[in-house]
């Protein structure tokens, strides 16, 4: 059982650890450049100064004792000193400014990485868990080239102070040694449960961290105080909470007391072998210096011996073993990544062809044998019950999700034959859950194409067509350079959610793409608005295809095609009159939202 124990310690994956120590070098290299070289340097120095210093110590005080002038040995003591703290204090600096910049990097890579990986596999509780780690990884991955500097630095102070010991008394240098092994053992042991229960708690973590937001941010603030949940959903927290630092609590515990008792253990040693120092010079044995240097590095040797082995085990093997989940998120294969055989700069046609789609949360399938086609200039309108598909579909074409089987077809070729971004470029949408964006007005707009950011003719035109120019306009100081919302701002401008929708919506005009989409574009907007809208994808011209989702049934009558979803799949397509002429669902649906709207006829 021990054995099998001392294994799983010391075990290294020599591949994984290569592979790790190339990334981690090369990470901290390319962000910090000459920095690193310089950083190198000043471990060197700080490493070998303080074994100077000892020797220094040693003969100042042997002058002393022999009552010789020591007044050169008192100033290369003190400069000795004086050089550690400077070196130690640029060191600090290098160190600190290496960190960020790495930090910099790693967090560029890892949003690179995320912008890429499938929406299907972020929505898993494991994707989550793995995303978790790779950000917890972060540190690990800066740290690990500086475990590496610091062994071989441990590795310079032990060789020298215990080469001393040696000559000076084997048996005690061995036996203090050894009395510093138990405490490795108890930091790695606890190192590795500490690891096993932070990923175990990770789900919990993330539960009690959204309470805490729900309880502090100012989004959910309304709903909080108008349904008074702050009782509630502070009770929640405390429970999540609780149960985390309980078990955290039980661990910490019986690390202390391993702590203390191989601590008592390890000091034990230095103590006895302090005495025998103590005695050797009281009987003759060796000189008064002799008792520093013996008592300093018999020190320098233990406390060496014990980071080194604990950086070795835990820093170095343990942190690169750990690195297998960053390398398992930035290895996973990303779908039309660098794949890619054609070019895709126009849109002819999109073609739905049986493709079969489930959520990687659910057994159940969303689209069953979707099958339809879109050619340029058409306007399509998906309809449906709530849950029916339709904004799954929307997903599916704009690459967001995998499908399970069948194929979607862009301009007669599949989609994987293509860059996803070159298919994305294709589309503008205005998306049911837009997003509220606490930045300046003009940036809210030009987050479709921040190419074009500068032109303010172009945003204004398209802030007309959205239909809140002008209810904005009086209220903005700034422009379209004000700030939306007072996050950032105090001066910033306040919304409605209707207004936001329209932004949203000038968002998606502005990007100005062949193939624009409506899912729900009125949900938030009064009549007079949401009949602009229908309007505007009513006159889409040059070309331009449009794709429409919306509660209203009847708004279809503007569209050439009609789809019907029930229960994911395709129950009925044409148009609005053949539709309504078969006496279907869409049929049905429309003659119940007839009483409610009057749709303004041509």
């Amino acid at each position: 059982m021990l054995k099998k124990y001392i294994y799983k310690i010391f075990f290294i994956d020599s591949r994984l650890f290569l592979k790790s120590l190339n990334y981690s070098f090369k990470l901290l290299y390319k962000s910090s450049g000459l920095l690193f070289a310089a950083y190198l340097l000043l471990q060197l120095a700080c490493s070998i100064t303080p074994l100077l210093s000892t020797y220094i110590l040693k003969d100042l005080l042997n002058c002393l004792a022999a009552s010789k002038p020591a007044v050169q040995y008192v100033w290369l003591y003190v400069s000795s000193i004086v050089l550690l703290q400077v070196f130690q204090s640029i060191q600090a600096v290098c160190n600190d400014s290496m960190q960020k910049k790495a930090d910099h990097l790693y967090t560029c890579n890892l949003v690179e990485k995320m912008n890429s990986i499938p929406l299907s596999f972020i929505d898993t509780s494991d994707g989550k868990n793995l995303i978790d780690e790779v950000q917890y990884l972060k540190m690990t991955a800066v740290n690990l080239p500086n475990y590496i500097i610091q062994t071989a630095s441990f590795l310079i102070s032990f060789i020298v102070a215990f080469s001393e010991l040696i000559s000076f008394h084997l048996a005690f240098s061995l036996i203090f040694i050894a009395l510093t092994v138990p405490g490795l053992f108890s930091q790695i042991h606890f190192r590795r449960k500490a690891d096993m229960l932070r990923r175990k708690q990770a789900p919990d973590v993330r539960k009690f961290c959204y309470y805490r937001w729900m309880l502090t941010d100012a989004w959910p603030a309304k709903d909080v105080r108008m349904y008074d949940l702050t009782q509630p959903l502070l009770k929640r927290y405390n429970e999540e909470k609780y149960a985390y630092l309980i078990a955290n609590k039980k661990l910490d515990k019986k690390r202390m007391l391993s702590a203390m008792l191989t601590e008592l253990i390890m000091r034990s040693g230095e103590i006895i072998f302090s005495f025998f120092v103590v005695f050797k010079a009281i009987s003759g044995d060796i000189s008064i210096g002799d008792v520093a240097l013996y008592i300093g590095f018999a020190l320098t040797a233990t406390t060496s011996f014990q980071n080194m082995i604990g950086t070795i085990l835990y820093g170095v093997v343990r942190a690169s073993a750990n690195m297998k989940y960053l390398f398992q998120f930035f290895d996973m294969q990303v779908p039309h990544a660098g794949g890619s055989t054609r070019k895709l700069d126009s849109f002819d046609s999109l073609v739905f062809d049986n493709v079969f789609f489930k959520y990687p949360t659910s057994d159940q399938y969303i689209l069953t044998g979707v099958s339809f086609t879109l050619k340029k200039g058409d306007k399509l309108s998906i309809v449906g019950m709530n849950g029916s598909g339709k904004s799954t579909i929307i997903k599916l074409m704009l690459g967001l999700y995998e499908i399970n089987s069948g194929q979607i077809l862009i301009n007669g070729f599949p989609m994987a034959d293509y860059d996803i971004q070159d298919v994305r470029r294709l589309f503008s949408v205005l998306f049911q859950t837009f997003v509220q964006y606490p930045l300046t007005l003009r940036e809210n707009i030009a987050l479709s194409d921040l190419e074009r950011i500068n032109n303010s003719e172009e945003i204004e035109s398209v802030l007309i067509q959205g239909g809140i120019y002008e209810e904005l306009n009086a209220q903005l100081e700034n422009g379209l350079d004000s700030y939306m919302t007072r996050q950032f701002d105090d001066k910033g401008t306040e919304l409605s959610k209707g207004q936001w929708q329209k932004i949203a919506l000038s968002r998606a005009y502005f990007k100005n793409a062949p193939v624009i989409i409506f899912d729900e574009p009125s949900a938030a907007l009064d009549a007079e608005a949401e009949d602009k809208i229908f309007k505007n994808f009513e006159d889409i011209s040059d070309g331009k295809t449009g794709i429409m989702i919306s509660h209203r049934i009847s708004a279809a009558r503007i569209s050439n095609k009609v789809i019907v979803l029930d229960s994911g799949r395709i129950t009925e397509q044409g148009t609005h009159e053949e539709l309504v002429a078969l006496d279907g669902l869409y049929a049905k649906l429309y003659n119940l939202q007839r009483e409610k709207y009057t749709v303004k006829e041509n």
